[in-house]
């Protein structure tokens, strides 16, 4: 589905990349910076993918924060690094999600973009740590809620299958454990660029139906 009135030209996903990057993934670290620059070059490289895919990067440990606001990467010269540690807190990642998708279709439909629903791409390593994140995560993806996104889920390490299953509302992969967890990463990375590239030539949402090292959720576990 589409926000805006029929004169809005331009169309846009409002995409978010939620990655947690607590301590476990501390040993991961270096991979995960350059694969998060490999990820900025591509869209950079490709202004029509850049352009339709507007882009927010969130990162989530104890706490989580924006690493990149809402943009064209091809306005941010340089990808932020990220440190890993703390705990893997999932409960507050969904509700900083929550508050950037309210505050950020407005402004993207100010400028005169025509927003599809968004989508976010959320890649784990562990299972939560906190107690009853499972309400924040409903609030994010209550279909009362106008703005509600898709989210697509990726899990290595520790991540546990019930727990992505019940995350990924239109899907969930878990890595099959035949390759590292530094090559998962990359995988997820990769996945998510080509689904950005899919749907810019479709200028619909397209998500990925295979993803290379890992296999997708039963289907019966996902809400």
């Amino acid at each position: 589905m589409t926000y805006a009135p029929d004169n809005f030209q331009q169309k846009c996903l409002p995409t978010y990349l939620v990655i947690d990057v607590s301590s476990s993934m501390q040993p991961y670290q270096a991979i995960l910076n350059r694969t998060l620059e490999k990820l900025h070059a591509e869209l950079v490289g490709s202004p029509r993918v850049s352009e339709f895919a507007q882009i927010s990067i969130i990162a989530f440990s104890t706490t989580p924060w924006v690493v990149i606001d809402m943009t064209d990467l091809e306005s941010v010269p340089v990808m932020p690094q990220v440190t890993c540690q703390g705990r893997t807190t999932y409960g507050e990642a969904f509700e900083l999600t929550r508050q950037c998708i309210d505050r950020d279709l407005p402004a993207l439909r100010a400028h005169g973009l025509a927003t599809f629903r968004p989508a976010v791409f959320f890649i784990t390593d562990g299972a939560p740590t906190d107690p009853g994140w499972e309400a924040a995560f409903d609030r994010l993806v209550d279909p009362t809620w106008p703005r509600h996104p898709h989210v697509i889920a990726y899990g290595c390490g520790e991540a546990v299958e019930s727990v992505l299953a019940r995350i990924g509302t239109r899907a969930a992969f878990t890595a099959d454990g035949g390759i590292g967890q530094d090559e998962a990463l990359a995988a997820a990375i990769s996945s998510l660029v080509n689904s950005l590239v899919a749907s810019a030539r479709a200028e619909e949402m397209r998500i990925p139906e295979q993803v290379p090292g890992y296999r997708a959720v039963k289907q019966e576990y996902v809400d």
